[in-house]
């Protein structure tokens, strides 16, 4: 299934928390799925206040952790700016990460490209196959207790009623 791709959108707002003095600005990542090496990629960002967001689009190296360079949209809005429309293609085969920091600001993003729509399940086939030896521990269990019933009520229908 993670082989099987089709057009996807990941879309989101932020960053959803309360500016203060000593926090006057947040950053928030999204992982992007696997895009493959030459897909088109859209990304469109809405902020509500000129010049103060800026926007990160890289590939994203899960052994290590990290964004590698060049990235493929690196944005800083200028004083008069409070969107972004890009569209550009993947330049290699894997992950990305979108990165968005905001100044006293909130936004709104839109990512749209080709990607698998089942890759968030990859984690859960480790746990299918662990949970496979206890399915069939449990079906064979089940045919045992079920002999046993069997048995018993065959041995029941033997007995006599004794009036």
């Amino acid at each position: 299934m993670p082989y099987y791709k089709s057009p996807q959108r990941l879309e989101g707002t932020g960053p959803g928390i309360e500016f203060t003095a000593s926090r006057p600005y947040w950053i928030n990542s999204y992982f992007i799925p696997p895009i493959d090496a030459g897909q088109p990629i859209s990304l469109t960002v809405l902020s509500d206040r000129e010049g103060t967001t800026t926007v990160v689009l890289a590939y994203y190296d899960q052994a290590r952790q990290s964004i590698v360079a060049p990235a493929l949209v690196t944005v800083i809005f200028s004083p008069d700016e409070k969107g972004l429309a890009v569209f550009t293609k993947a330049d290699r085969s894997g992950p990305y990460l979108l990165t968005i920091t905001s100044y006293n600001s909130s936004y709104t993003f839109y990512l749209t490209s080709v990607w698998s729509p089942f890759y968030i399940l990859r984690t859960l086939t480790i746990y299918a196959f662990g949970l496979l030896p206890l399915g069939l521990v449990t079906i064979y269990y089940d045919q045992i207790v079920e002999e046993r019933e069997r048995i018993a009520e065959e041995a029941l229908l033997g007995i006599k009623n004794p009036r």
